[in-house]
């Protein structure tokens, strides 16, 4: 009998203590459980975060354009740098249908794709790609007579630009996706290129853009005339405004999703839609155009004004969408949300945070404790026209709430330290509003992004600065 009453309580007290565990490992943070940016260690100890966990910044700060950008009464250009800029943009946009002379540096070019065919890596099956496999992908970039051609082109559908003629993923650790090394740049639908060389298999088309190259499937592409071109270049255009517009034609079987910021030559208006032309596939390698109707409120006339309606349209737009290195999957990382985000409105950025920082003449917050640089950003920064940079990550200002200045960017994780104080990746994986500090309501390994943070530039000083 004793022994029955014993093992009773003993589950009812092994029940009560997995009660506990449990409760405790489902019970949300509070903020009232941050000290100094950081979850209690005893907490910490005894929490599983989930990996599906939202950050704190994501659940309690609006994820909506509209709660900032109608509170900003600085976020506009006068119609002297709006020209200003708009001129850099088409000269930049366009640059692959001018000049004589390759905007790519070949050498570099060239020694890139012989690095990367030498180096180790994994596949999609976790697995070393064996070395036949780069033998032969560097054989195929007949590198010999690499450049061999010198084409203006065009992207007839949104594509990709790849280090290597292949869409296998490289990644320098069998579990490191989604950072495919061979990943250069995406293409819009219709975004203007060059095309330097054809693979030796005829499959692949090495094309270049003002600021990236890469292999580009050549179904993807079709040479253009130079009045096609010249056309182009010199008539109105509309920019799409809503990720993922549908475009279709039943009549010319075109059917086709547009990413914000695609541009488009504006035909006409018809009542709720623009007529544009848009390339697509004449032959085995030409384009002809077509006209397809595009609803209103998917498009605008491009440049569009920067002002607190505009900046809403575009930004709650983007907000949420995935992360994709170097758009991967047609999502964005840092710097292509950038692009992204500003090209709707005329604002030239290149490729990469490195060189989007350094489009024009940056501050340097370097030397200044947190608290300084946080007060300098709050009062010096324009919202929605000031990039922030730190190695890597390129974020944008969107004003500034109980304090603390808030940043829009896409981020792919924060690394924390588990239960037992080792390094781990928690995800966030998609484009958010935060603070400089997100994710600081955990065990965070490395510090907040606010101690890491370098260097702001203010776009509309481009308007006034010659760099």
């Amino acid at each position: 009998m004793a022994r029955i009453i014993f093992a009773a309580l003993f589950a009812m007290i092994l029940s009560a203590c997995s009660t506990t565990v449990q409760q405790t490992a489902t019970m949300p943070l509070s903020a009232d459980s941050k000290s100094a940016g950081l979850v209690s260690v005893q907490q910490s100890a005894v929490m599983e975060i989930p990996a599906d966990y939202e950050i704190e910044d994501v659940r309690v700060l609006p994820q909506d354009f509209e709660a900032y950008a109608a509170s900003s009464s600085r976020n506009s250009l006068d119609t002297a740098c709006c020209d200003t800029l708009r001129s850099e943009f088409k000269q930049k946009y366009f640059a692959p249908w001018r000049g004589s002379k390759p905007l790519s540096d070949i050498t570099r070019s060239v020694l890139t794709m012989e690095e990367h065919a030498k180096n180790d890596w994994y596949g999609a099956n976790r697995r070393k790609i064996p070395g036949r496999t780069l033998d032969e992908l560097l054989a195929n970039c007949d590198l010999q007579h690499f450049p061999s051609l010198y084409t203006p082109a065009i992207a007839i559908v949104p594509s990709f630009m790849r280090v290597l003629p292949t869409a296998s993923p490289f990644l320098e650790k069998s579990d490191d996706f989604p950072f495919d090394a061979l990943q250069n740049a995406g293409l819009k639908m219709n975004e203007p290129i060059r095309v330097l060389h054809v693979s030796t298999d005829g499959v692949w088309a090495f094309a270049e853009t003002a600021d990236a190259n890469g292999w580009v499937p050549l179904r993807d592409i079709g040479f253009v005339t130079e009045q096609m071109a010249a056309e182009r270049m010199r008539g109105e255009q509309v920019v799409i405004v809503k990720d993922f517009a549908p475009m279709r034609d039943s009549h010319e079987q075109f059917a086709v999703r547009a990413k914000v910021g695609t541009l488009l030559p504006l035909v006409g208006e018809f009542g709720d839609d623009y007529e544009v032309s848009v390339a697509v596939k004449s032959g085995s390698a030409g384009v002809r155009e077509i006209k397809v109707r595009v609803p209103k409120d998917s498009a605008r006339r491009f440049p569009l004004a920067v002002n607190g309606e505009t900046v809403a349209l575009v930004g709650n737009q983007l907000v949420g969408t995935p992360y994709g290195w170097g758009e991967l999957f047609q999502g964005r990382d840092c710097s292509a949300l950038m692009r992204d985000f500003f090209l709707p409105f005329g604002i030239w950025l290149p490729r990469g945070s490195y060189n989007q920082i350094n489009s024009g003449k940056s501050i340097s917050l370097a030397g200044m404790t947190t608290v300084e640089k946080e007060r300098f950003i709050r009062e010096n920064a324009v919202p929605f026209l000031t990039i922030l940079h730190m190695n890597g990550h390129i974020m944008l200002y969107v004003g500034s709430r109980d304090g603390k200045a808030l940043i829009f960017h896409s981020l792919w994780k924060v690394r924390i330290k588990d239960r037992e104080g080792h390094n781990v990746k928690q995800v966030v994986g998609k484009a958010i509003i935060s603070t400089l500090t997100p994710g600081s309501e955990l065990w965070l390994a490395t510090g907040p992004l606010l101690e890491k943070v370098r260097s702001m530039l203010i776009l509309s000083n481009r308007c006034t600065v010659t760099n």
